[in-house]
């Protein structure tokens, strides 16, 4: 069992990027705030041993990931209308604002970030764990235990209906 100590540094590490996932696959600030303190619920109660901070990391996008999943499988989940892109994007901001406070600023960011949103769930998160948690196709394999090959052809699959999307839309302007 983690010391207090380390378990508040865990969350102070990595809440954030928790947060950041849980949202990008919820697209609710409130579900994606509880997915994440059952995450850390989790943490604090694990017997596993970790063989450092990192792996500390992977094990809580696992957990994450699988909660966001769980809930977006339930019956309730699916008889409720989604959220828009204009509130995805309020909700995100305030989420993080030192993260995505530029979006707001940036048209083409907020192109990028509208068009990563939109994505088929397997893709997003790909792309998610690629580009804004920095990890390497290999990691992003063992995180979402899938085959290296699998992750690189849904990073592939991904950047072409991006550049779709964001062509058609820089044309139409």
């Amino acid at each position: 069992m983690l010391s207090e100590n380390t378990y508040a540094e865990y969350v102070r590490l990595y809440a954030d990027s928790m947060l950041r996932i849980a949202v990008n696959y919820c697209k609710g600030l409130s579900d994606a705030e509880d997915i994440v303190q059952e995450a850390f619920i989790k943490l604090y109660e694990t017997d596993t041993d970790f063989t450092d901070a990192e792996h500390v990391k992977r094990w809580l996008i696992r957990v994450t990931i699988n909660a966001c999943k769980n809930h977006l499988s339930c019956a309730w989940r699916r008889n409720i209308q989604p959220m828009g892109f204009a509130e995805l994007s309020l909700t995100l901001d305030h989420a993080s604002e030192k993260n995505f406070a530029s979006f707001s600023e940036d048209e083409e960011a907020s192109a990028l970030f509208h068009a990563v949103s939109s994505l088929p769930e397997t893709y997003r998160s790909v792309v998610h764990l690629y580009y804004y948690e920095s990890y390497s196709v290999r990691e992003i394999a063992q995180i979402l235990q899938k085959k290296e090959t699998t992750i690189q052809t849904r990073l592939m699959r991904a950047r072409k209906m991006l550049k779709r999307q964001l062509k058609g839309a820089w044309q139409d302007e």
